[in-house]
């Protein structure tokens, strides 16, 4: 019995220690600096979420979202919303992910 209580302590350390390690690296889309070391983004950087770009695109429009996807024009990145009007209208917006700006 002890061993066993022995070898699932050892297993929890070795699980929780993979765990840290795992949460250390990169996150996706934060480039290194010219030493290689990550370079975390100030939020002006990172511009606007895609779930603000919808709640923004709502409000100035009046109307409901029914998709929204992430596009990349080269190194530009765009969100294509599509909303649908009061009057039954559906239409598309886009809006610049960097400065949230409606193209």
């Amino acid at each position: 019995m002890y061993y066993n209580a022995r070898m699932r302590r050892s297993l929890l350390a070795v699980l929780a220690g993979t765990a840290l390690a795992m949460g250390t690296g990169v996150a996706a889309g934060d480039r290194p600096d010219d030493r290689g070391q990550p370079r975390w983004r100030t939020l002006a950087e990172r511009g606007v979420s895609l779930d603000e770009a919808v709640a923004r695109a709502e409000r100035r429009h009046g109307a409901r979202v029914v998709r929204a996807e992430e596009r990349r024009n080269g190194d530009r990145v765009v969100y294509r919303i599509r909303l649908l009007g009061a009057d039954g209208r559906v239409f598309e917006v886009t809006i610049d992910a960097a400065t949230g700006a409606e193209l």
